[in-house]
């Protein structure tokens, strides 16, 4: 338990900086190390996966709050863009969530490879984004929301890696996307903290201090640290170009993804 609780701690220490710089809860981070790590505490395979994605989903619920904060002091949340959008988004990670908790492990982990994969490749791929003009209407709100909110459900992540490029198309300013992405993200979470606590609440053999597929000590040792370090990844943001982080940020997400494939 406590190399468990020590590799937790430089986790959250190292999502907490993500968090803060691309807008991201972290998710694409936590899951697969939790997938490697929670055997430890006797968690049974068949539901690593199911663990891992709702503790990731807790820990971004703290981690998403601390950046959007940080984001909020600098000025770069667009409250207007998150009236329609980050409801949808809530309910449809909520909703698909309860459907994901029960996959097979074989077919989660699938998933989540094949979403990192698709999230470094825009990564790669969008490292010069430019502001685009089209509009957020209600319509691309709500399809948008609910769209990256099954995703997301499906990488237990804050969703940065679909919001960031999908509010920066709709004339927001990259910084903005980021903001926003930071709080809405932190919404995301707690709709799918609340689902995967539901779907795993009566389920045997989960291991001490869960609740429901939440395991609340991995998420004390990741939220102690990543609470600290978005700040730091918020004065990135607004200080420096952040083109080669994303180029090599990419890449390391694409050997997870091989490794979780594999796996």
């Amino acid at each position: 338990m406590t190399l468990f609780l020590i590799i937790c701690l430089l986790v959250g220490s190292v999502v907490g900086f993500l968090a803060g710089l691309f807008g991201i809860g972290g998710g694409l981070v936590i899951v697969p190390v939790l997938v490697y790590l929670l055997p430890m505490i006797g968690v049974p395979d068949a539901m690593l996966m199911s663990v891992a994605l709702g503790t990731s989903f807790a820990t971004i619920i703290i981690t998403g709050a601390s950046s959007a904060y940080n984001h909020y002091k600098s000025g770069n949340i667009a409250w207007s863009s998150l009236k329609i959008f980050a409801p949808s988004v809530m309910i449809a990670t909520y909703i698909a969530s309860l459907f994901v908790s029960k996959l097979p492990k074989e077919y989660s982990s699938k998933i989540f490879a094949c979403l990192v994969v698709y999230l470094a490749a825009k990564m790669l791929l969008s490292v010069k984004s430019k502001k685009g003009d089209k509009p957020l209407t209600t319509t691309s709100a709500i399809v948008g929301g609910s769209l990256i909110g099954v995703a997301s459900s499906g990488a237990g992540i804050g969703g940065g890696g679909f919001i960031v490029p999908f509010l920066n198309a709709r004339g927001y300013e990259m910084k903005q996307a980021i903001g926003s992405s930071s709080f809405c993200g932190m919404l995301l979470a707690l709709s799918g903290t609340a689902s995967y606590i539901n779907s795993g609440w009566s389920v045997a053999d989960l291991p001490e201090w869960s609740l429901g597929y939440i395991y609340l000590p991995a998420v004390l040792g990741i939220t102690l640290t990543s609470s600290f370090t978005t700040k730091l990844g918020v004065m990135v943001t607004n200080r420096l170009p952040v083109a080669t982080l994303k180029r090599c940020f990419a890449v390391f997400l694409i050997f997870i993804a091989i490794r979780m494939l594999l796996h």
